[in-house]
C-alpha cells in the first residue's frame, strides 16, 4: 500500500523548500509528488524540477483537491499515478490557501481506499508572518490543526520573543503536534513519529473565494532594477507572489514575495516559460499585467 503524506502551510511559508529537502532524503524510495495550485500555473513544479529529478510529478492546477467539486479529478489523477508509477510514498503539497480538513473523504473513496494509506501531515509555519496569516484566513489554522509535525520556518528572521509567541499560538490550535524550529526547512529526517487523527470532515465547498489569484505570462524583459521596483509595488497589493522572469536576452530570475519581503534568485540554464502568479484580495490579471508593464 502506498503512503500519502500531506504537506501544508500558508502562502510563502516554505512548503516547496521542505519538499525539496524531504526528496533529498529519499534517494532509495519511489516517490511521487502531487502539487496543487488555485491557478493555472506550474511555478512550484518548475522550481522543484530545477533541484531534484528522482520523483514523479503530478500537477493539479486551477482548483483544490480538497474542494468537493474536484474530488473526481483528484481520484482520477491518483489512480493513474498508482497504476503507471506504483510509488512507495506520495507527497501531496497543497496550495497555500487550501483547507485540508477533508483529506479523509478523499482517501475513503472506494477507488483508492485499499491502495493508499494516510501516513500523516507536515505543516510549515512562517515564524515571521504566521500571526498575520492565522488572523487573515481560517484555513491557516486548519492546516496547523491537522498536522502531526510543525516545521517552524524562518526562525532566523525573528527574535526569541516572536518565536515563543508563535509556538504558543500553534500549541493553542494543536497541542499534539511535534514542533521543530528550522531555517530554510532544513529537516534531517523524514520521520513523522506519530500520526494524529484528522478532525471530522465537512462536505461543504472549501474554495477560498476571499483570496483572488492571477497568472501573467510574458516574454518581455525587465531589468533587475525595475524588477525590484515591481516587487515593492506588488507587495502593497499581494500577500504572496512568485515567478520566473526574463532580465536579459538569455538571463532569468526566480522571485518569491511574502507580504512585504521578497528575494530574487539567479537561474542557470533555465529554458522554461516566464510567468508570475500573485495572490491578493483585490488581485486580477489586469492589475498584475498593468503593474508589470508600468515598471518594466
Amino acid at each position: 500500500m502506498t503512503d500519502l503524506i500531506l504537506i501544508s502551510g500558508f502562502l510563502g511559508s516554505g512548503k516547496t523548500t521542505l519538499l525539496k529537502n524531504l526528496l533529498s532524503l529519499h534517494k532509495d524510495k519511489r516517490i511521487a509528488v502531487i502539487q496543487n495550485e488555485f491557478a493555472p500555473s506550474g511555478v512550484d513544479g518548475k522550481e522543484l524540477k530545477l533541484t531534484e529529478d528522482n520523483f514523479k510529478l503530478v500537477e493539479i492546477n486551477n482548483g483544490s483537491v480538497f474542494c468537493v467539486c474536484l474530488l473526481s479529478n483528484f481520484i482520477e489523477n491518483i489512480t493513474t499515478l498508482l497504476e503507471q508509477y506504483n510509488p512507495e510514498i506520495i507527497y501531496l503539497e497543497a496550495s497555500g490557501i487550501s483547507d485540508p480538513i477533508s483529506i479523509c473523504e478523499l482517501l475513503n473513496k472506494d477507488e483508492i481506499s485499499n491502495k493508499v494509506r494516510y501516513a500523516g501531515a507536515w505543516c510549515v509555519v512562517d515564524a515571521l508572518n504566521f500571526n498575520k496569516s492565522a488572523a487573515f484566513v481560517q484555513r491557516a489554522k486548519h492546516q496547523v490543526r491537522v498536522a502531526d509535525k510543525i516545521i517552524l520556518n524562518k526562525t532566523d528572521l525573528v527574535d526569541k520573543n516572536q518565536i515563543e509567541k508563535v509556538i504558543e499560538k500553534v500549541k493553542e490550535i494543536n497541542p499534539f503536534a511535534v514542533i521543530e524550529q528550522h531555517q530554510f526547512c532544513n529537516v534531517k529526517s523524514t520521520e513523522l513519529n506519530q500520526v494524529n487523527e484528522i478532525p471530522n470532515i465537512t462536505s461543504e465547498d472549501t474554495r477560498p473565494e476571499a483570496i483572488k489569484t492571477a497568472v501573467y505570462r510574458t516574454t518581455d524583459i525587465i531589468s533587475e532594477e525595475n524588477l525590484n521596483v515591481f516587487l515593492k509595488e506588488l507587495s502593497s497589493i499581494s500577500i504572496r507572489a512568485k515567478g520566473f522572469v526574463r532580465v536579459g536576452a538569455n538571463e532569468f530570475k526566480l522571485f518569491h514575495l511574502t507580504y512585504n519581503n521578497y528575494e530574487i534568485i539567479p537561474l542557470e540554464n533555465y529554458t522554461g516559460s516566464c510567468e508570475i502568479i500573485a495572490f491578493g484580495e483585490q488581485m486580477s490579471l489586469r492589475t498584475l499585467r498593468g503593474l508589470f508593464q508600468k515598471t518594466k
